[in-house]
C-alpha cells in the first residue's frame, strides 16, 4: 500500500476558512487531501462501491453546506476537521444502513459471468457468511473502535495518523486498539 502523505494542520488552516468564505479552489483541495480516505472508509461500512461513491460526493455536498459553521480547533486544526470528516461519513453509512434493511436492494446486472467463470456456489456461501458475521460483530463496537479497526487494519495507518485523524492521542488509539479487539474476539467467540 502506497505511503500517503500527512494532511498538515497549515493545509487545514489555510483551506478551512478559504472554504467557509465559499472558494471552489479551497474546497476542490480538501476534496483532493481527504476523498479517497473516506471512500474506502464508507466502502467498508456500507460494502458496496457505487454506494461508497454517492455517500463520499453526499458528505462533501453536506461539507459545502455546513463548513460555515464548523469551528477548527486551533490546537489542533487536523485533526479537528478530519474527525469532522468521519463523523459525517460514520452517520451518512449509518443513514444508508438504516434505510437499505428498510427497502432491500436488488441489482440487475447484464454482463452476467460464463457458467465456467463462476466461483463454487459453497465458496460463495461461506465467503458471504464470513463477511456477515464479521460485519454483524464490527457492528456491536463503538463508532471510534470500527473507526480505528479499519484504520489500523483496513487502511494500514499508524497509530499517530489514526491519532490525527480522530483527534484523539495516540495512548487513547491504543487503548481503544486493545478493547476494540478484546471486543470483537468476545463477540466472534460467544456467535
Amino acid at each position: 500500500m502506497a505511503m500517503r502523505t500527512a494532511i498538515t494542520d497549515e493545509q487545514i488552516t489555510s483551506l478551512v476558512p478559504r472554504c467557509q468564505r465559499g472558494e471552489t479552489a479551497a474546497v476542490e483541495a480538501l476534496y483532493d487531501l481527504y476523498a479517497d480516505a473516506l471512500y474506502r472508509y464508507l466502502l467498508t461500512r456500507v460494502g458496496d462501491r457505487d454506494a461508497a461513491a454517492d455517500l463520499t460526493t453526499e458528505l462533501f455536498v453536506r461539507v459545502i453546506r455546513h463548513v460555515g459553521g464548523f469551528r477548527l480547533n486551533q490546537g489542533r486544526p487536523a485533526a479537528s476537521f478530519s474527525a469532522w470528516l468521519y463523523r459525517i461519513a460514520a452517520n451518512l453509512a449509518a443513514d444508508q444502513g438504516r434505510a437499505s434493511r428498510r427497502m432491500p436492494q436488488v441489482e440487475l446486472n447484464d454482463d452476467l459471468p460464463l457458467a465456467a467463470r463462476l466461483p463454487d456456489p459453497q465458496d460463495v456461501v461461506e465467503q458471504r457468511e464470513t463477511i456477515a458475521w464479521l460485519s454483524q460483530a464490527m457492528g456491536r463496537l463503538s463508532e471510534d473502535q470500527r473507526l480505528v479497526l479499519h484504520g489500523k487494519f483496513g487502511e494500514e495507518l499508524s497509530n499517530a495518523e489514526i491519532a490525527a485523524r480522530l483527534g484523539k492521542t495516540e495512548g487513547a488509539v491504543k487503548s481503544l486498539q486493545h478493547r476494540a479487539l478484546h471486543a470483537l474476539g468476545r463477540i466472534l467467540r460467544s456467535v
